[in-house]
């Protein structure tokens, strides 16, 4: 994630509904099918990264930090 602090879980999540609901369509190219799937690839790691910053958020705001 380039910009950490403007990431939208709920857009990303969005976007990836996009993609899949794209890849269903049979007419894409090799191409834009690689595209694609590398996009929803990027989107799904930024996605588990956020949850993961959350959750250690989470952890440390109710002192519970695991180190």
């Amino acid at each position: 994630m380039s910009d950490k602090k403007n990431f939208s879980y709920d857009k990303a999540v969005a976007r990836i509904e996009e993609i899949v609901s794209l890849l269903e369509n049979d007419d894409k190219s090799i191409d834009e099918l690689s595209d694609l799937v590398k996009e929803a690839s990027k989107l799904v790691k930024d996605c588990k990264s956020k949850l993961r910053m959350t959750e250690e958020d989470i952890l440390k705001a109710f002192g519970e930090e695991d180190h």
